[in-house]
């Protein structure tokens, strides 16, 4: 399951995933992408992906996803808002999508039982650098945006459910 999948980063690697083989299925709620780029992909593949249009803070999508395709073995998240300016004009459409909606899938991959998550991130959650090239030795949590922010507590939120369940990898 690719999240976000028809954004840029998304129709990259369900390409690829394609391409290697996979049954790919993409969620995306088109609000930062179009449906036309997963008809490309499908074109470049020779093989298309599994549409499904919903938004992750829809229980009700994400459940019928992983009854519907019960080999879904790792999701790949990219479903996120991304525009620093605009988080801090509108900062509560950010939590709801980023922070609520990856509550959202993490609920519904321990419901179907799938333990295996690759996250987007962000150099955001590092705020102000200390040192350059960043590595992961530098602190992250000195987000200067709602946007970073979001995503430094997705990142906390996916840590705490690693630690809480052994056979959850991120």
């Amino acid at each position: 399951l690719v999240t976000g999948g028809a954004g840029y980063i998304g129709i990259h690697t369900s390409l690829i995933l394609l391409e290697a083989g996979y049954e790919v299925i993409v969620l995306d709620n088109f609000s930062n992408s179009f449906p036309e780029s997963l008809v490309r992909v499908g074109k470049l593949a020779g093989n298309k992906p599994i549409l499904v249009e919903g938004d992750l803070n829809d229980e009700e999508v994400l459940k019928s996803i992983f009854t519907e395709h019960a080999g879904i073995e790792a999701v790949i998240h990219f479903a996120a808002l991304k525009a620093v300016g605009e988080s801090t004009e509108h900062p509560l459409k950010y939590y709801r999508n980023n922070v609520s909606g990856s509550i959202c899938l993490l609920q519904a991959m321990e419901d179907a039982g799938v333990f295996y998550l690759v996250c987007s991130s962000s150099c955001t959650v590092y705020g102000e650098p200390s040192h350059v090239p960043l590595d992961e030795s530098h602190p992250t949590g000195g987000a200067s945006s709602p946007y970073g922010r979001t995503k430094f507590q997705m990142e906390e939120i996916i840590r705490d459910h690693s630690s809480a369940n052994p056979n959850f990898r991120a």
